[in-house]
């Protein structure tokens, strides 16, 4: 009994320390399931354990501690300290399941958790994607969907034309917006129907399919409803895509999708000798024993409980994000010059609530002109002097579609000084009727880069071999005017970063 109650008791300790030391990274995922497209998540962990205490009630697999589950957990505080270093919040997450696995592995076994892989799979949905990923898989669902609803608006009839993610009904323009890119369903959706396919108690090609079926459903509903509101529009007026409207409509067609996926299940159960059926008891909980015997103390539970003390001690006394960093000194932006040679400029100041969110430490932000008749060039500079998870540069390619503008190109090209040239990244963004040309770049700690995954590269080898997590964002807009080519856009934003390069690194340390 004595024996029992250790085993118990290490167990409890290590986990309740492994969660200690991600909690504080793990805080982002609250912000993550505050989005309707992570909505879901805050009931997947309780789902995971409901899954995982089904299985063990049902296989009651032996207990072995193995050494196995060492590597995992010391791969896990990696991922945490990685996370930490690089202002990437991501590779913590995934850490933490990692670690929870090396755990099972330790006091339990391999095969322990071998079976529990379908809980262990479910948290995964729970994670949210990394931005730049989900940028990217947005905008191509937005121009799928775009294309679909258009195709079916013009097989009933309706004279439609489109261009990108805007459908021009005549008299009314839609634009198709990332809210709309049907994230929202195929993330719940997804999750759904690995739920469904783990309850399924029949072959397994059918399971797979009821999980990746999800894919097609999400996309075809979407498609349909972007064409209902484009009846809708055509026939009421704009009114009709606003409001409680356009969230019943979402709702409705989310529900649409739960009722395709389940008729699906039925007519799978029913297809071959055997029918399937969905094992109804798993939803409730679980009764008996989750293991045969009485675990045991062994050595890799007891080494892995130490490793696990000092792993958790390390990353909660001594913080990586309070540890001493050196911050160079650097001018204020408020003392950035107004006049470049010819270019004049008008500064302006952010809003409260952008600025609560963008966590910088000092900012510059103003409207550069040549002449009265010119289309003014916005520069503006954002520094940090740490930049750590949820405190760092924000790439515009992740911000700009949460306003509802579209990245129609976006490329790296050099732009031509008097003695160099440095690479920035040229995008071409709109909204609505609007156009505009954005060049930006990352300037950290002497580098110019235009990759977000490059630069949190370069901030985790700085911070360990320079101690440094400084940095700064560079971004230059200037409109693209109906009656101008983008020649002469990027001409004025040029003319400008060649005036003012010299100084904008003077006021950022190198």
């Amino acid at each position: 009994m004595k024996t029992q109650t250790i085993f118990w008791s290490f167990l409890a300790i290590s986990s309740l320390l492994i969660f200690a030391s991600f909690f504080p990274n793990l805080k982002g995922l609250l912000e993550a399931w505050n989005t309707e497209e992570y909505s879901h998540g805050y009931i997947i962990p309780f789902l995971s354990v409901l899954i995982g205490w089904h299985i063990l009630t049902e296989k009651k697999p032996e207990t072995r501690p193995s050494w196995l589950g060492f590597p995992l957990v010391i791969i896990g505080f990696l991922f945490l300290i990685i996370s930490q270093l690089s202002a990437f919040a991501t590779p913590s997450y995934y850490g933490f399941v990692i670690a929870l696995i090396g755990i099972t592995i330790s006091f339990f076994g391999l095969r322990f958790a071998i079976v529990l892989i379908p809980a262990f799979i479910y948290l995964i949905f729970a994670i949210p994607l990394p931005k730049l990923i989900y940028m990217g898989l947005s905008a191509e669902l937005q121009l799928i969907s775009s294309s679909l609803g258009v195709f079916i608006l013009q097989m009933l009839g309706i004279s439609v034309f489109q261009d990108g993610n805007i459908i021009d009904l005549g008299t009314q323009k839609l634009q198709v917006v990332e809210a709309c890119s049907g994230l929202r369903y195929l993330f719940p959706l997804m999750s759904f129907s690995f739920l469904i396919a783990f309850l399924l108690d029949d072959k397994m090609w059918k399971r797979i399919f009821i999980f990746l079926s999800a894919i097609p459903i999400t996309i075809a509903m979407n498609s349909l409803r972007i064409a209902i509101v484009g009846i809708l529009v055509n026939w009421g007026g704009s009114e009709m895509a606003e409001g409680l409207i356009h969230d019943l409509e979402g709702w409705m067609i989310f529900l649409i999708c739960i009722t395709i996926l389940m008729i699906e299940v039925w007519i799978l159960t029913h297809i071959g000798y055997n029918k399937g059926r969905l094992r109804h008891e798993y939803i409730g909980f679980a009764s008996g024993s989750i293991i045969t015997g009485k675990p045991k103390l062994k050595t890799p539970s007891i080494i892995i409980f130490v490793i696990t003390i000092m792993l958790s001690s390390f990353t909660i006394i001594y913080d990586v994000n309070d540890r001493k960093e050196i911050t160079p000194s650097h001018p204020k932006f408020a003392f950035f010059p107004l006049n470049l040679g010819e270019w004049h400029g008008r500064q302006s100041q952010l809003e409260p609530n952008i600025l609560e969110t963008l966590k910088l430490t000092d900012y510059f932000i103003a409207d550069y002109k040549k002449s009265q008749d010119q289309e003014p060039v916005n520069l503006y500079m954002a520094y940090y002097n740490s930049q750590r998870v949820g405190t760092s540069a924000h790439s515009p390619s992740n911000c700009l579609p949460g306003g509802g503008w579209k990245i129609t190109k976006r490329e790296i090209i050099p732009v031509e000084l008097e003695n160099k040239s440095i690479p920035v990244t040229r995008m071409v963004i709109t909204k609505g009727d609007q156009s505009l040309l954005m060049y930006y770049w990352f300037d950290q700690r002497g580098r110019i880069i235009n990759d977000q995954y490059g630069a949190k590269w370069y901030l985790l080898v700085d911070s360990i071999t320079k101690q440094r997590t400084d940095g700064a964002l560079v971004r230059l807009t200037t409109p693209i005017l109906d009656y101008e080519s983008k020649e002469l856009a990027d001409k004025r934003i040029q003319d400008l970063i060649k005036e003012s390069y010299s100084k904008i690194r003077q006021y950022i340390p190198q």
